[in-house]
């Protein structure tokens, strides 16, 4: 199924329809072997910017209209780099042909400064796609407009799936979202100031944030969501787990927050069969549920890659669990699920009697979030050892 998905990305469908569209048009064109290769060229070549220069636009509209830009992602495939421009974190990756981002509400008006983000966002590719109408001559030129213009047509149509929102959904959809939805869009910034206190290690500050946040608003998944997270930032695995269950059971969640929720399941009750705190052979076909559900959602299968790697390890299986943890912390976006997956990696490596290897992971893991509590473990472990 997941390797359907990847043939459905709209940069494959543009391409392989490109390539297709290109051979139709060049032929009623008359434009000859030569004219055919450029077109094709450019079709493929098309599908490169114009999902780059919308991603820029949406960058630049955050900066100016005041959301909070937590993670750049510039490339693809392995990790080279990374570093911290303010409370930014930026990645550089192997093949330099996307651009990626994770952007969200900071401060009040939330959906104003959201949609104006998106506005921008849709006049940078527009602008471009209209250059290359207005520029472009020739085969190649035709070849570009095949590509860029039902992208960016894509593009516009509202739609939101697991870490994943269109330009169009910001335009079109962020303006009618009804409730709760709307609520809970709106309770976003405080969410964010306490996922902040915690990247800083600041528990007390972040539980701060979190009650008053309960306290405006009740009930709300973002509010549980955010309790839940208090719950593992203080190691109580099985309080984190019975928390969510019951949220689930008792929540109308759409599909796309059931995929979080579901993802965060699958590790807190790894945790939980990891520390004791819950019986694994209760809790692990539990986790191992919920990690296949979120998938089949929609949620990225790489992106639970440190999970797969802890119920590796707690199945037996350290080789499996080193390489699904390093993979896990090459493409975690947050400093606290990466220190995760590098606690995982330094339990594998363990597992593998290989203590020195090990004490390279947990340093890594000590290096972003040193006071996480699977990382204060592996460090007693390691000392213990």
């Amino acid at each position: 199924m997941g390797t359907l998905r990847q043939w459905f990305r709209p940069w494959v469908v543009a391409a392989l329809s490109g390539l297709v569209a290109v051979g139709v048009v060049e032929g009623v064109a008359g434009s000859g072997p030569g004219g055919f290769g450029w077109g094709e060229l450019a079709a493929l070549a098309g599908n490169v910017p114009l999902p780059m220069i919308t991603q820029l636009g949406l960058l630049t509209g955050a900066a100016v209209f005041g959301l909070r830009i937590r993670h750049v992602v510039i490339g693809s495939l392995r990790g080279i780099a990374t570093w911290r421009v303010g409370r930014t974190t930026i990645t550089l990756r192997a093949l330099p042909l996307e651009l990626a981002s994770e952007i969200g509400p900071w401060r009040s008006p939330v959906i104003l400064r959201c949609w104006l983000a998106g506005v921008t966002s849709a006049v940078a590719g527009i602008g471009a796609v209209l250059a290359c109408w207005l520029l472009a001559e020739g085969s190649f030129g035709r070849g570009l407009l095949i590509a860029v213009t039902p992208l960016m047509l894509h593009k516009l149509w509202p739609r939101r799936a697991p870490l994943a929102t269109s330009t169009g959904w910001l335009l079109f959809g962020l303006p009618r979202m009804e409730e709760p939805r709307r609520t809970e869009f709106l309770a976003s910034p405080l969410a964010a100031r306490a996922h902040e206190a915690l990247q800083d290690g600041d528990v007390a500050r972040a539980q701060v944030v979190v009650n008053r946040l309960a306290a405006l608003h009740p009930g709300l998944d973002t509010t549980i969501n955010c309790q839940i997270t208090m719950h593992e930032a203080r190691g109580e695995y099985a309080e984190a787990v019975l928390k969510l269950v019951g949220h689930i059971a008792a929540a109308d969640l759409p599909p796309r927050e059931l995929s979080y929720v579901l993802a965060g399941l699958a590790g807190l009750g790894c945790c939980a069969a990891e520390s004791g705190q819950l019986p694994a052979d209760e809790v692990l076909p539990i986790a191992r549920k919920a990690m296949e559900d979120a998938i089949s959602l929609g949620y990225p299968a790489y992106r639970l890659n440190g999970t797969k790697g802890l119920l590796a390890l707690l199945e037996g299986d350290a080789d499996e669990a080193a390489r699904l943890a390093a993979s896990g912390a090459d493409h975690a976006t947050s400093p606290l699920s990466k220190a995760d997956d590098f606690a995982t990696l330094a339990r594998a490596h363990m597992a593998r009697r290989d203590n020195a290897a090990a004490r390279t992971a947990l340093a890594a893991a000590e290096r972003l979030a040193a006071w996480w509590p699977r990382v204060r473990d592996v460090r007693d472990r390691l000392h213990v050892a």
